[in-house]
């Protein structure tokens, strides 16, 4: 695989992210089976594209078994809630805790990998700190998390991840590489 199919890669993945992050937000929450409908198909088609993404791109990086994981778990907290939106929500709720706990593991190698790269990989440092704390206030607050709560945290996660891929390829010399 050549850098520019990397590139091309960051910038699909990128504007994937950045599309579910806004039809997360501002889609009309009618009642909290339908928004659990939403979160579940975010979460099913990302998790689904994180998981074939990270085994195409495995020689790009060296974390692709945690991104493997982490697409997993997404996977299958989408399913579950897509199976049972209201029975299995204390379960949902906490697996998408820890989601984004090791989501933000995962981007914090990811700015070590990149840190004599990219000249502003802080940004992948305060994105990770965003995930930590979203992981952590959704299991800290667990007996009364609403799933609105991971919704929402979800789709905010996703635009900023989207918008510093996007930026990834904007920011490369992608003529170089033609």
């Amino acid at each position: 695989m050549t850098e520019k199919r990397f590139l091309t890669s960051l910038l699909t993945e990128g504007t994937f992210l950045l599309a579910l992050g806004i039809l997360m937000l501002i889609l009309p929450k009618i009642t909290d089976i339908t928004f659990g409908f939403m979160i579940c198909l975010a979460f099913i088609s990302y998790g689904g594209y994180r998981i074939i993404n990270s085994i195409m791109l495995r020689n790009f990086s060296r974390h692709y078994i945690l991104t493997i994981i982490s697409g997993t778990l997404l996977t299958v907290c989408g399913a579950m809630l897509y199976l049972a939106p209201l029975i299995n929500i204390m379960w949902i709720i906490s697996v998408a805790g820890m989601y984004f706990i090791l989501e933000s593991i995962t981007t914090t190698a990811t700015a070590v990998m990149t840190k004599n790269i990219l000249w502003w990989w802080q940004g992948f440092i305060y994105l990770s700190i965003l995930q930590l704390l979203i992981g952590i206030c959704t299991i800290i607050i667990l007996p009364s998390a609403a799933l609105w709560f991971v919704g929402v945290a979800a789709g905010i996660d996703f635009m900023i991840s989207g918008i510093l891929m996007i930026n990834i390829y904007l920011g490369t010399n992608y003529s170089r590489f033609n």
